[in-house]
């Protein structure tokens, strides 16, 4: 290839790229209908009764791990986030109350509600099933103080 007609090719070849990408621009029709499909939730409340005990609103988030575990065993993500959800709110409700008890078993107990979210953030249901192994532990060490 001679001098001239490398030099040819360089000034050729950017002015065809620039062609190439301006043919594959997006046009878009403003008078094209558009439907968007609506879907219907159930708008579920979940709420947490703060008149119960300490001792109480534990063997509720007790059974809420336990249906977060065969929720997640079920690949049933719906009914595990709603447990998740009913998890988070028992969990703000009784922590400030371990967290007097002793920093050590807040620890734990944070733990436990992190494994439970993870579980259903990060499709693990292995940890929904420690989450259901540990908190019974925690509860047990509460009942030392």
């Amino acid at each position: 290839m001679t001098s001239k007609s490398q030099h040819l090719v360089k000034c050729i070849t950017p002015i065809a790229l620039l062609c190439l990408a301006a043919s594959c621009a997006t046009t878009i029709n403003e008078s094209a209908t558009t439907t968007i499909a609506s879907a219907q939730q159930e708008a579920t409340q979940i709420t947490v009764d703060l008149t119960l005990t300490r001792d109480e609103l534990l063997a509720q988030m007790l059974q809420s791990i336990n249906k977060l575990s065969d929720a997640m065993q079920k690949a049933d993500r719906k009914a595990a986030t709603l447990e998740l959800e009913q998890i988070t709110l028992l969990s703000s409700a009784v922590r400030p109350e371990i967290l007097q008890v002793s920093d050590q078993l807040a620890a734990d107990f944070d733990r436990v509600v992190a494994l439970a979210q993870s579980s259903v953030e990060r499709n693990r249901p292995a940890d929904a099933d420690k989450a259901l192994r540990f908190l019974p532990l925690v509860i047990e060490s509460l009942k030392n103080f």
